[in-house]
């Protein structure tokens, strides 16, 4: 699912496999989960990128995000920042 956390930013860690991450863009069918989170199945937009094992990247506060393509097995360690 799209994710938008409206405080925290993501801090990602791939430790194995690969995925198209997809970062921005404009999450069309939000709906809130939990204070400050918002999720949904649609994303108009955004930037994909490959991830694979040894990646890190950082996505901001209130930025759009999802897995778009997994390829299992797919491992990845997450921190919230705030």
């Amino acid at each position: 699912m799209v994710e938008v956390h409206e405080h925290d930013s993501d801090l990602i860690y791939v430790i194995k496999g690969s995925a198209t991450f997809i970062t921005g863009g404009t999450l069309l069918d939000g709906k809130k989960v939990a204070e400050n989170e918002m999720r949904g199945t649609l994303l108009s937009g955004g930037t994909p990128q490959t991830l694979v094992a040894g990646d890190v990247i950082v996505v901001p506060a209130g930025t759009p995000h999802w897995f778009k393509e997994v390829q299992a097995p797919f491992l990845y360690y997450t921190v919230k920042v705030r």
